[in-house]
C-alpha cells in the first residue's frame, strides 16, 4: 500500500471519528421546541426564545415561573452552574484533579460552603419557597438529560449531583468574595508598614487627592512576611473566582428633564472578569404577580439588574470594607493549636477537619481553625516548618445569616422608591451602589449592604485580636446609608469612586477606585442638554483616558533621546487621550503610567512586585495597590511636589527615568518600528473556557483573539493583567444595559459572549462582535413584541 493511500485511509478514519463526535455533541444541545413534561409544575409554562437566544418565560404562577427558570438556566448553563457551586464548596478537585487542590483548600478554609449550609436554616418562607421551586427545575433537567449532558461533562466523564438550596446560596458568597474582598490589601499595607513605616505607606496610597492617612494601632509591629502564605493560597483561586483588581462598574441615571422623552433613562455596565460562558444570563420572567426582565446569574432565581413594569435599576460595586484581619495570639504550649488569647483569658478555637477528595489522587485532610473572629487563613505551621508569627483570622460580613434572596425577589416586585428601598434594606453582601428610575419620573441612588461599625481603627490594616479593642459594634443602620432622591442636578453617576467624604458619620469605609471614570461620565452627561439611548451608548463606548491626558501635560518634561524616543514623545504630546486600537500614543501613555508607578514605588518594589502563587495561579496583588495610588502620584508630579516623596528624590529625576524605562520596555517588547506599537496590536482579549487549556479541546470552547479599546480608567473599561507566567486575565463590561422608562420596548442590552454555554449552539458566541462594537439587542417586553422576534417555543407541561 502506498504512503499516499495510507495517509488517505488515516484521514478518512479521523474524519469519520470527527463526524461521529460532532453528531454526539449535537445530541447534547437542549430541546427548545415542542413539549416537555415537568412533574414539578402545577400548570403549563411557555418558553419563547427570541432570535438572540433570550428566553421569555410565561407562567401562570410564581412557583412554576421559578421551576421553569431553573430548568432553562440548566438547559443553557449547566456546566457553568456545576463549576460555580463546586468552587463555592471547595470541591473542584473531585472532577478536575490536583490542579485545583490549592483552590479547594482556600475555599474550605474560608468556609463559604459551611456558611451557605447554615443560611438554609434561617431562610424566610418566601426565599425557601422560591429556591425550592428553582432547584426542582434544575434537577428536572439533570434527571431528564443524564445521557445528553453538555460536552464538558462528557469530556470529564462526570455526572452532576442533585442540586440543593445551599448550592444556590453559595454563589452569592462567591460573588461577595469577588466583589468585596479586601483582606489582601490589608496584608500589603502591613508589609509596606514593616518596610517603610506607617507615614510613608499612608502617602504612597493616597488614592484620593485629599485622602486621610492610614491609622495604625499604637505600638503595632508587623512582620515583613505577614500573611504571605494566605496570599499564595488566595492566588490559587483567582482563575476560578476571577481577578477582582478592577471588579467595579459604571451606572448612571438621568431625570426626564434631561432626556428627549421627558422620562428617566438608566444605564449600567458591571465590570467583572470575563468568563466563558458569560457570567450573566438574560431572561424575561412573566407571571401574574411577577413581571421582570434583565440579567440574571445562572444558578440563582430572579433578575439581578433590569426592570419590571414600574421601575428600573442598576448596580455598581460599593467597594466597601467588610473584611477585617485580626492577629491572633495562640498558646505555643498547646499541641492541638486551639487555645488563643482574648482579653486576658484563653479561649478554644473550633477545629474542623475538611476532607478534600482529589480525582486520581489521595484525599487531603485540611484542618481549619475558627476563632470568634473567623477562620484562621494562615497556617500555624508554615511550609518551611517554622511557626507563623502573626496568624490572621478573617472577620467578614458574609458569615452572618443572609437575606439576599429576599432582597432580589422584593426588588423584582418593587413598584416605587419606597418599596425599592424596603427591598434593599434586606441586601447584605456584597454592598452595592444602586441607581433607580421609575415611570413616574423619579430617579434615585441607594447604597445597600451590611457595613461594619468599628469601635476602633479603620479596618485598613490587621489589628490585635487579643485586646478586644477592635471588635465590631454592629452594622451601619440602613437609614444611615448614603442615598439620594430626585437630585437637583438631574442625574446620578457612580463608578466605584468614593461614596462620601472621609469625615462622614457614621464612617463608611471602602477601598475606592479612582474617580476618573465617574468624572468622565459626568463630563459626557453634561455635554448634552437632552439624552436618549444613542447618547447613552456613546458613553458606554467612550475610551478617553483622563489620567492619560495628565501624562500629555508631563510630556514637556521628558528628555531628548534617540529618534525613536523623540518621535514617541511628539506623538504623545499631540495625543487626544483616546485609547483606540489604532493609536500608537495610547500604548506609550499606558506604558509610561506603569513605569511611573514602578519608579515611585521602587523603595518597596519587593512588596509591590512579589508574585504569589505559581504557574496558572500566579498574580501580583501589589498591582492593585499601585493603581489606587496613581491619582495622588499624578497630582504630586503635575505640581512638582518633591516633598511628597519624603526622601531625597525629585520629580525632575523620576519623570525622565520613567520615560526612559517606557521607551526601553516598548522597544524590547514591540520593536523599533513605531507602527508596531499600535494599541490594538497587543491590547487584545481572548474568551477562554475553563477547559480551554486542554489540547484540541480549546479550539472547541475558546474564542478570540480580538483587539480591545480602553483600560482600567476609561468608561469602556478594558483592563488586562498578564502575570509573570503569561496568564492573562480580563476585567471588562460584563453586560451593558439601557432601560427607558418612557417605553420599555426601547430598552436594550448586550453581554459577552452569548446566551448559551454549549459550543455548538448558534448563541454560544454570537454576542462577541456587537459587544466589541458597543452595539445592543432589543429587550422585547410586550407579548406581541416577543412573538415577533421569537424563534423557538417550548411548552413545559405538568
Amino acid at each position: 500500500m502506498t504512503t499516499k493511500r495510507k495517509i488517505g485511509i488515516v484521514g478518512a478514519i479521523l474524519g469519520a471519528v470527527g463526524v461521529a463526535a460532532f453528531a454526539t455533541l449535537r445530541q447534547s444541545l437542549p430541546q427548545t421546541k415542542g413539549k416537555l413534561t415537568l412533574s414539578q409544575l402545577q400548570q403549563p409554562v411557555e418558553v419563547l426564545r427570541d432570535r438572540w437566544g433570550v428566553p421569555h418565560i410565561y407562567a401562570q404562577n410564581t412557583h412554576d415561573l421559578f421551576v421553569a427558570q431553573g430548568f432553562v438556566h440548566a438547559q443553557d448553563r449547566l456546566w457553568q452552574m456545576e463549576t460555580q457551586r463546586r468552587l463555592g464548596f471547595g470541591r473542584l478537585s473531585e472532577i478536575t484533579g490536583a490542579r485545583t487542590l490549592e483552590t479547594d483548600r482556600y475555599m474550605r478554609i474560608l468556609g463559604l460552603g459551611r456558611s451557605a449550609q447554615r443560611d438554609v436554616e434561617t431562610l424566610s418562607e418566601q426565599s425557601r419557597t422560591a429556591l425550592e421551586a428553582y432547584i426542582s427545575g434544575v434537577n428536572a433537567y439533570i434527571t431528564q438529560n443524564r445521557r445528553k449532558l453538555p460536552p464538558e461533562f462528557r469530556l470529564l466523564r462526570h455526572t452532576p449531583e442533585t442540586w440543593s438550596i445551599a448550592d444556590v446560596l453559595v454563589w452569592g458568597k462567591v460573588m461577595a468574595l469577588n466583589l468585596s474582598g479586601n483582606w489582601q490589601q490589608e496584608v500589603l499595607r502591613a508589609q509596606m508598614i514593616a518596610k517603610v513605616g506607617a507615614n510613608r505607606t499612608a502617602v504612597y496610597e493616597a488614592q484620593q487627592r485629599d485622602d486621610l492617612p492610614t491609622i495604625v494601632p499604637a505600638g503595632m509591629q508587623y512582620h515583613s512576611d505577614i500573611g504571605s502564605s494566605a496570599l499564595n493560597m488566595a492566588a490559587a483561586a483567582s482563575p476560578w473566582i476571577g481577578d477582582n483588581e478592577n471588579n467595579g462598574s459604571n451606572n448612571w441615571v438621568v431625570a426626564g428633564s434631561r432626556t428627549t422623552s421627558g422620562l428617566p433613562l438608566l444605564a449600567n455596565d458591571p465590570h467583572l472578569s470575563i468568563t466563558v460562558p458569560s457570567i450573566w444570563y438574560e431572561n424575561h420572567l412573566n407571571a401574574p404577580d411577577y413581571h421582570v426582565a434583565g440579567a440574571s446569574f445562572a444558578g440563582v432565581p430572579g433578575v439581578i439588574i433590569g426592570h419590571n413594569e414600574r421601575i428600573a435599576w442598576g448596580v455598581t460595586n460599593g467597594m466597601n470594607d467588610v473584611q477585617d484581619l485580626y492577629i491572633e495570639r495562640f498558646d505555643t504550649n498547646d499541641p492541638a493549636g486551639r487555645r488563643y488569647e482574648f482579653q486576658g483569658e484563653w479561649r478554644k478555637a473550633e477545629l474542623i477537619y475538611e476532607t478534600i477528595n482529589v480525582r486520581g489522587g489521595a484525599p487531603l485532610i485540611e484542618p481549619v481553625r475558627i476563632t470568634h473572629h473567623g477562620p484562621i487563613i494562615t497556617p500555624l505551621i508554615k511550609s518551611d516548618g517554622s511557626r507563623e508569627q502573626q496568624p490572621l483570622a478573617l472577620r467578614w460580613t458574609v458569615y452572618a445569616a443572609t437575606t439576599l434572596v429576599d432582597a432580589i425577589l422584593d426588588v423584582n416586585r418593587a413598584q416605587d422608591w419606597d418599596s425599592f428601598r424596603a427591598a434593599l434594606a434586606q441586601w447584605d453582601v456584597p454592598p452595592q451602589n444602586f441607581v433607580y428610575a421609575d415611570v413616574e419620573g423619579h430617579i434615585g441612588y441607594q447604597l445597600a449592604g451590611a457595613i461594619p461599625l468599628r469601635a476602633n481603627g479603620t479596618g485598613r490594616v490587621p489589628v490585635p485580636g487579643w485586646t478586644g479593642e477592635y471588635e465590631w459594634s454592629g452594622m451601619v443602620p440602613f437609614a444611615q446609608l448614603p442615598a439620594s432622591y430626585d437630585p437637583a442636578t438631574g442625574f446620578i453617576a457612580t463608578a466605584n469612586n468614593q461614596i462620601v467624604p472621609a469625615d462622614h458619620m457614621p464612617p463608611i469605609a471602602g477601598e475606592w477606585l479612582s474617580g476618573w471614570r465617574a468624572a468622565r461620565i459626568t463630563q459626557l452627561l453634561q455635554q448634552h442638554e437632552r439624552h436618549d439611548a444613542a447618547t447613552f451608548a456613546q458613553i458606554h463606548g467612550d475610551y478617553r483616558s483622563l489620567p492619560g491626558l495628565e501624562v500629555v501635560t508631563l510630556a514637556g518634561r521628558f528628555p531628548d533621546g534617540d529618534p525613536i524616543a523623540n518621535q514617541a514623545r511628539a506623538l504623545l504630546a499631540a495625543w487626544d487621550g483616546m485609547l483606540s486600537t489604532h493609536s500608537i500614543a495610547a500604548t506609550i501613555a499606558v506604558q509610561f503610567l506603569d513605569e511611573l508607578q514602578q519608579v515611585v514605588f521602587s523603595p518597596v518594589s519587593d512588596v509591590m512586585n512579589t508574585t504569589v502563587g505559581i504557574g496558572l495561579f500566579a498574580s501580583r496583588p501589589g498591582r492593585e495597590y499601585m493603581q489606587r495610588a496613581l491619582p495622588g502620584i499624578l497630582a504630586a508630579a503635575t505640581q512638582n511636589d518633591n516633598d511628597w516623596f519624603g526622601d531625597t528624590r525629585a520629580w525632575d529625576d523620576v519623570i525622565p527615568l520613567a520615560w526612559q524605562r517606557t521607551i526601553a520596555v516598548l522597544r524590547k517588547r514591540l520593536g523599533t518600528n513605531l507602527n508596531a506599537w499600535r494599541y490594538g496590536a497587543w491590547h487584545t482579549i481572548m474568551f477562554s473556557h475553563s477547559l480551554g487549556s486542554i489540547p484540541l479541546v480549546g479550539n472547541l470552547f475558546n474564542r478570540g483573539v480580538f483587539e480591545l479599546t480602553g483600560n482600567r480608567d476609561t468608561v469602556n473599561l478594558g483592563d488586562i493583567n498578564t502575570t509573570p507566567s503569561g496568564i492573562t486575565t480580563y476585567s471588562c463590561p460584563s453586560v451593558r444595559l439601557i432601560c427607558d422608562t418612557s417605553d420599555w420596548e426601547r430598552s436594550k442590552s448586550i453581554h459577552p459572549i452569548g446566551q448559551s454555554g454549549h459550543p455548538l449552539s448558534q448563541h454560544y458566541s454570537d454576542f462577541i462582535k456587537p459587544w466589541l462594537n458597543v452595539e445592543y439587542h432589543p429587550m422585547p417586553w410586550l407579548r406581541r413584541r416577543v412573538e415577533e422576534v421569537s424563534q423557538d417555543t417550548l411548552v413545559l407541561m405538568p
